[in-house]
């Protein structure tokens, strides 16, 4: 039997009548119902998809959209689907056979970013990134490439759609890692478009030193002078101070090159509220601690925790968050190291980290700025549940045993304990 698909010219083969269910169940109504489309995913077709739930993508968007075994269960339906690009961005041959469920968003895929979000989740998780492969295809015998990325895992791929959508440019792959999903720019001239972007809204950490190696490098490339080999080992030269820098080969080829000097970094400013908010979805974290406490009525005590751990070289970052926030307050003790005068703001070995738990702060400063300057991600929920908590605690249900045990549910799912 053959269906035709609504508003298509296209067939979907092997569409048959589940008469597993008809088994199951008993008999339905609609006798001819195709209630399982057994496909040989080998021999699809690209497509574009009519499905309810695509229509969040973008109408220029076109997916190829996979339904397999849709049979009918006793309790539910089991539906695997894997949303790409066009077709030749696939990175492996059949996408459906890499995972067995995917998880819709809420996320409205159409809805803008803020571009200083961007910005600032840029800061926390992008890289700006220079290959340099051996390829005798070139002059150089050396292939150089400019590349951006945001590396994330699987659960915030609608975060990705989103900043790409907004951007414009880039694709969306699944990587081999395990549950991961990356962002990546790599079309020499949609790189324009990220170098445009991160002209008109600056980077604020110390990644901005990155950026301006990694610009230096593309205008290099745009005058094809990577061709040459002068262009070459500048861009080796550049490279050095780059991340990680460059690869024993790299630095064996060219040991006689020598390092430019990476652009000193220095903290500006919080440029913008959408800034922090972008910041925090990816290095920000919002928990709860459950203690033992004998003063209190049920014996244990609760409180909430909004923090930021980051390399020391970070610390005007948390500084500077913590006074956009007002909450850069000194201890008024003797004796104390210059460096960590500071309530909210603790320092241990090469780390430093803002913690804002003081009930009041928590719930008059960091709910309302995150109600009004959204986090978006997976994070959100933990930001929801967060907010939840501090209601019942605004209204001292944490102090009964009812509400406790809701509060200690609320935190099994949060972080790492939520399932996605």
């Amino acid at each position: 039997m053959r269906e035709k698909l609504s508003n298509s010219g296209d067939f979907l083969k092997f569409m048959v009548p589940n008469y597993y269910r008809n088994i199951v169940t008993g008999q339905n109504n609609y006798l001819d119902k195709v209630t399982s489309h057994k496909l040989s995913e080998n021999e699809m077709e690209y497509r574009g998809s009519n499905s309810v739930f695509l229509k969040l993508l973008p109408k220029e968007i076109s997916v190829k959209e996979q339904r397999v075994d849709g049979s009918y269960f006793i309790q539910k339906m089991k539906l695997r689907c894997t949303l790409m690009d066009y077709k030749n961005s696939y990175p492996f041959k059949y996408p459906s056979k890499q995972f067995n469920k995917v998880s819709f968003s809420t996320l409205d895929l159409q809805t803008k970013v803020n571009p200083w979000f961007i910005t600032g989740f840029t800061d926390a998780e992008g890289c700006f990134s220079i290959l340099i492969q051996s390829n005798t295809n070139y002059k150089t015998n050396w292939r150089v490439k400019a590349i951006f990325v945001i590396l994330l895992h699987i659960k915030d791929i609608d975060l990705l759609e989103s900043i790409k959508n907004t951007l414009g440019v880039g694709k969306i792959r699944i990587r081999n890692i395990k549950n991961k999903v990356e962002y990546v720019v790599e079309s020499f001239k949609e790189l324009q478009i990220i170098i445009e972007h991160f002209n008109n809204y600056p980077l604020v950490s110390c990644k901005h030193s990155d950026y301006l190696i990694f610009k230096q490098c593309y205008e290099i490339i745009k005058q094809d002078k990577h061709l040459t080999e002068n262009g070459l080992e500048q861009i080796i030269a550049l490279k050095k101070f780059l991340n990680l820098g460059v690869s024993d080969r790299l630095k064996k080829y060219f040991s006689n090159v020598i390092p430019i000097n990476r652009p000193e970094f220095k903290f500006l400013g919080i440029p913008n509220p959408f800034w922090i908010s972008g910041f925090v979805s990816g290095d920000g974290s919002f928990n709860l601690k459950i203690d033992k406490k004998a003063t209190t009525s049920i014996g244990v005590s609760i409180r909430l925790r909004f923090s930021i751990g980051l390399h020391i070289r970070e610390l005007d970052i948390i500084k500077g968050i913590a006074a956009y926030f007002n909450l850069l307050k000194p201890i008024n003790f003797h004796n104390l190291d210059k460096e960590n005068k500071y309530k909210n703001i603790t320092i241990l070995q090469d780390v430093v980290q803002l913690q804002i738990t003081t009930f009041s702060d928590v719930n008059n400063i960091i709910i309302p700025f995150f109600d009004k300057y959204p986090i978006l991600g997976k994070k959100s929920l933990d930001f929801l549940d967060f907010k939840t908590v501090s209601k019942l605690m605004l209204n001292r249900k944490h102090l009964t045993v009812e509400g406790l045990q809701q509060i200690i549910k609320i935190k099994e799912k949060m972080n790492l304990g939520r399932k996605w």
